[in-house]
């Protein structure tokens, strides 16, 4: 049978990608699995799958084009069958399926213009009469300017231009949509009725002015910037964080690790300080369920697998795939893994799979120098830990004063998850697994 290839979603606030390219050409024979085209999301550059055997009988969508998640881009089939029935569909892009939700006979979004809104009678003038579709944007479509703005603002894609055109600061508008969602009705309603602050009138706390005289110039901003930044400011303002930092001792890991390395087995890499990392966490994870857990769509999940995600610096920002089911991996197997995804991520060749799925995170900035840092929870997971360097300083060992490598981490944890004497006896058994580096192998 026919089948659409669709754009996949990655990640659970992901709501559209680009084709960056095709790698396949129409009318060529594709097998299941084959790497057919590359797209472009807010996180990474992906390589997208064919999940069915055929010809690639039909690209819909063109580089450049941007696709709204579940939006069909192409069609495989056999070479005889007929493909009119899915041919039809045209490719789902953003505006397109935010358009898709108006009612009947409204008027289609992206030819509204703020000149076709009917504007108030003057004083003692004739009222104009408001088309059907206009009548629910009059009640409440502004919020008080004193109204506090708290987490991500929901709001469609082309509700979000349509208030960058307009100057309208987004975050004050009341949406009428599904649960709250802000519209682009909802956006022209306000700027008709002259009911909010334009982004020029920065409300306090939110965004400085730019300062005239300070020479400075405009960066555009690139995808993976700005999801960055979206995803950053929502957890920072509706996760409730608690953080945890311990020192670790790593002479045993450190010993350990070289003498593993000196070994030199050729189908093995080279091991890192990362690697050890992951497998404790991992153990940590099975040892104590309460931080294996995330809180997602207003309740607690609690996972049963170790999937952990390792955060890798990018040119344009930072990705983090995911290892899945670490706790089942052997050390050598783990580590393989680790820095097979860390080497694909730096060439955006990560699979969509890879991108999403993770219960916590691990960053490392040690190699930068850095002692000691708190990590941002992604939403989604239910704890972050920040690794710092391992370094050499004074210890004290059987009461006198020694030198020793040691190495601070800090456990960022939401606290819908769990509470802080929870957290503190799980990071505590993270810990001894690192100077236990054996329990890592086993």
């Amino acid at each position: 049978m026919a089948y659409q290839v669709t754009m996949p979603q990655m990640g659970y606030d992901m709501t559209e990608g680009a084709i960056n390219r095709w790698l396949v050409e129409e009318g060529s024979r594709v097998e299941r699995g084959d790497v057919i085209a590359s797209i472009a999301t807010e996180k990474a550059d992906i390589d997208i799958e064919a999940y069915a055997s055929g010809i690639l009988r039909k690209i819909l969508a063109q580089p450049g084009a941007r696709i709204a998640v579940g939006g069909a881009i192409a069609i495989i089939a056999e070479a005889d069958e007929d493909i009119s029935a899915v041919e039809t569909t045209a490719p789902l892009t953003t505006e397109g399926a935010a358009a898709a939700a108006l009612p009947t006979g409204e008027p289609h979004r992206e030819d509204l213009q703020i000149s076709d809104l009917p504007m108030p009678a003057a004083a003692g003038s004739e009222a104009v009469p408001l088309p059907d579709w206009a009548h629910r944007l009059e009640p409440d479509a502004a919020l008080p300017e004193d109204r506090p703005v708290v987490g991500r603002v929901k709001a469609s894609p082309l509700a979000r231009r349509r208030a960058r055109e307009l100057g309208i600061e987004i975050a004050r508008v009341r949406g009428n949509g599904p649960e709250g969602r802000i519209t682009a009705e909802d956006v022209e309603a306000v700027a008709r009725s002259g009911g909010v602050a334009v982004v020029a009138s920065t409300p306090s706390g939110t965004t400085a002015r730019v300062d005239p005289t300070d020479p400075s110039e405009p960066v555009k901003v690139s995808r993976m910037r700005e999801a960055i930044a979206r995803r950053m400011a929502e957890a920072n303002s509706t996760i409730p964080h608690f953080y945890l930092t311990t020192q670790v001792a790593m002479d045993q890991l450190m010993r350990l690790r070289q003498e593993l390395n000196d070994l030199g087995d050729p189908g093995v890499p080279r091991f890192s300080v990362t690697d050890f990392i992951v497998r404790a966490m991992a153990l940590t994870l099975q040892r104590y369920p309460q931080l294996n857990a995330a809180y997602v769509g207003g309740e607690l999940r609690r996972f049963f697998s170790s999937n952990i995600a390792l955060a890798v610096a990018v040119p344009d920002g930072l990705v983090a795939p995911t290892l899945r089911s670490c706790e089942s991996l052997s050390f050598a197997e783990l580590a393989r893994r680790a820095h097979d995804l860390a080497s694909r991520a730096k060439t955006n060749r990560l699979r969509p799979e890879e991108m999403a799925g993770a219960h916590t995170a691990i960053s490392n900035l040690g190699m930068f120098g850095i002692n000691q840092f708190a990590a941002i929870v992604t939403p989604g997971q239910g704890s972050v830990l920040a690794v710092g360097e391992v370094r050499e300083m004074p210890v004290v060992r059987d009461g006198a004063l020694a030198v020793g490598r040691v190495m601070e981490m800090t456990l960022s944890i939401d606290h819908r998850v769990t509470d802080g004497a929870q957290g503190a006896e799980a990071l505590g058994y993270l810990r001894w697994c690192l100077e236990h580096p054996a329990a890592c192998l086993v």
